[in-house]
């Protein structure tokens, strides 16, 4: 996998603050950015941050989306806690809200727009509790949901093919509904371009 892009998760967090009317609640904006992550990657082959989807307790998530939120300067490079600093305002994270400080999203391509736009489109008047009880009908989320939930694990890994895999919550099937044979020349393309990075990277 690449390495996550700070500036592209920064601006989709701007992006979403934004369309809220300035200020979101912090788990709102992990989940919705999880969430149009997920259905770029079916219509497209690629995550729109490269960030390593992560699952938790109250669902699934991006781990540097979450670093980039609580400014873990320990987690960050440099560069990226600086620039994220500048661009989000974290005055009121104790009430767990981020403010846009930055409506710049040139980072972002229009495919990725788009995927954000659809999922705050359909989403977008839920709140943080709704979109976590909604990530827990994720198939890559039940996949671990008992060593979660138990107690074993606090942080799972999620596998990247149940991405593509249908689920059974209606509401969430008609934001995924993807054609079937677009959907696997997406499958392919993520697989390849993973396997791509591992070689590089080995």
């Amino acid at each position: 996998m690449s390495r996550p892009d700070f500036k592209k998760i920064s601006q989709s967090l701007n992006y979403l603050a934004i369309k809220e009317g300035g200020s979101i609640d912090c788990l709102k904006a992990v989940k919705l950015l999880y969430l149009a992550e997920r259905l770029h990657v079916r219509n497209y082959g690629r995550l729109i941050t490269d960030d390593k989807l992560i699952g938790m307790k109250k669902g699934t998530l991006g781990s540097c989306t979450k670093d980039v939120i609580e400014l873990k300067q320990e987690h960050l490079s440099k560069m990226a806690y600086e620039y994220v600093e500048a661009r989000i305002d974290r005055s009121q994270i104790t009430n767990q809200i981020i403010t846009s400080c930055d409506a710049n999203a040139d980072e972002l391509s229009e495919s990725d727009i788009e995927c954000i736009d659809k999922i705050w489109k359909s989403l977008g008047e839920k709140s943080a509790e709704e979109l976590i009880t909604l990530t827990h009908d994720l198939p890559e989320w039940k996949r671990h949901k008992y060593s979660i939930e138990s107690g074993e694990r606090k942080v799972v890994d999620l596998l990247t093919s149940d991405l593509f895999t249908q689920t059974d919550n209606d509401e969430l099937d008609k934001i995924f509904s993807e054609d079937r044979n677009l959907l696997e020349v997406s499958k392919d393309s993520y697989s390849e371009s993973e396997d791509i990075m591992q070689k590089l990277t080995a």
